[in-house]
């Protein structure tokens, strides 16, 4: 009885604390920083768009007026040269203030801005999977950053998703901007990038990663698992980049 009493208080005093820190630092919009909303204030939010229906696999949006006859086929893409994961899921297409929100977490120094997108999870189905892993920098980019996004949203994709989150990977080279480089340059770029940081038998996997673009780097991470380790891998983002598949 005493220890559920010390419990229920320390979880009252926590919830104060918060409260009162709410007060002193007001939610902020993630990428106009206006007071009150968050993650985005409600002219931000009229920027965000759904992503529309497309690939099973890949999730790359197709013409709506193909939809009735591809539906539930996989793009050409896909098709031909598979990824190495089950399916990709984003909520929203690459734009307007979440494009301006993710480039402020990534190159502008705010951390805070983790937990704030994290909720833009909630948008997207919950993975069928054991645990979160997130696509990891390079140490090199990491003690440059100070720490790293993909990290930051899955710690929020975790309290969405109710998954323990387990960093299973390391990229152990450097692979340089993706921005700009065709599909075939980003794949030549992330190629033999990543590595198990140990084994994890049978579990069913979920990367995650700020934005899935190609799909090349969630391919290459996905494709470090072994028939002795991960059983099945998916990958979700909180943003789709604008692609075509063709």
């Amino acid at each position: 009885m005493h220890r559920r009493v010390r419990v229920s208080i320390s979880l009252h005093l926590r919830r104060a604390g918060l409260a009162a820190l709410d007060l002193i630092f007001p939610a902020r919009c993630a990428a106009c920083d206006a007071s009150g909303e968050s993650p985005f204030c409600a002219v931000c939010a009229e920027t965000l768009v759904p992503l529309p229906a497309g690939c099973p696999v890949c999730g790359v949006p197709q013409d709506e007026t193909l939809l009735p006859a591809f539906k539930p086929r996989r793009c050409p893409h896909c098709r031909i040269h598979p990824p190495r994961f089950a399916f990709a899921s984003s909520p929203y297409l690459h734009g307007g203030a979440l494009a301006e929100a993710i480039h402020r977490l990534k190159y502008e120094r705010r951390e805070d801005l983790g937990p704030a997108l994290g909720v833009l999870f909630e948008a997207c189905p919950a993975p069928k999977s054991d645990v979160l892993v997130p696509i990891p920098l390079h140490q090199r980019r990491l003690r440059q950053r100070g720490y790293d996004q993909a990290r930051l949203l899955a710690d929020a994709a975790s309290k969405r998703f109710g998954l323990p989150v387990v960093p299973l990977l390391r990229r152990v080279r450097e692979t340089g901007q993706q921005v700009g480089r065709d599909r075939s340059a980003r794949e030549r770029g992330v190629r033999g990038a990543f590595a198990p940081t140990g084994r994890a038998l049978g579990l069913r996997v979920c990367l995650i990663d700020d934005v899935l673009t190609t799909g090349a780097t969630a391919s290459a991470a996905a494709g470090r698992r072994t028939p002795a380790s991960w059983r099945s891998c998916a990958t979700a983002s909180t943003r789709r980049g604008r692609w075509s598949s063709a």
